[in-house]
């Protein structure tokens, strides 16, 4: 239940939230593309936003000169890949998408929205199961940077183990990457730290 209530409370509050102006995506999307250029990743899932989440795709055109980038597009009750394209028809939920296309291809880092993260940098998303049957059923790991328009962390684990896992998670706010205790060998644990510096950004 406690999962349950922290959407309910973030969604409330997302939807109060006005639409972000220029700078605070900005913002975003800087913190973004410097973890895209420190991986050296090429092709890049980004989403197509809602009001109330950061809009990405307007920085597109700086992007696209250094990576190739995909949309995700509902199949059934998961995500395909295609090539992000204009135009953008409306469908299921209110969710923007390009014409559909068949594409295979393999990304490197995917741009998640959120609507919050608990103390293990797991998802909390709108509870359709989208994202978590994608990426469950790849063959490979990406990274994944989760993102939203609010600074929404559990401090409790309140994800079930289908919840996927991100690497990092930047809103306006905070900035946040997960780093793993290599010295425990018992339990792998999760550590979440605020990175106020760009510097700390781990290798991986």
């Amino acid at each position: 239940m406690q999962k349950i209530h922290f959407r309910a409370l973030q969604k409330t509050k997302l939807k109060k939230y006005p639409n972000l102006h220029f700078k605070q995506d900005f913002q975003i999307f800087k913190e973004c593309f410097y973890i895209i250029k420190k991986l050296k990743a090429k092709k890049i899932l980004i989403f197509i936003p809602l009001v109330y989440e950061p809009n990405l795709v307007k920085f597109r055109h700086l992007l696209s000169k250094k990576c190739i980038l995909f949309v995700p597009f509902m199949q059934d009750k998961s995500l395909k890949i295609v090539k992000l394209r204009l135009p953008f028809i409306k469908k299921r939920f209110g969710i923007l998408e390009p014409m559909n296309s068949f594409l295979e291809t393999k990304i490197d880092l995917a741009i998640v929205p959120v609507i919050g993260i608990d103390k293990n940098l797991k998802r909390i998303g709108h509870g359709q199961g989208f994202y978590d049957r994608f990426f469950a059923n790849l063959h490979y790991k990406p990274n994944i940077i989760f993102t939203q328009s609010i600074h929404a962390l559990s401090e409790k684990k309140i994800t079930q183990n289908h919840d996927i896992m991100g690497e990092f998670y930047i809103n306006p706010y905070r900035k946040y990457y997960r780093k793993e205790n290599k010295n425990d060998r018992v339990n792998n644990r999760i550590c979440i730290r605020y990175n106020r510096h760009r510097n700390r950004i781990p290798n991986c």
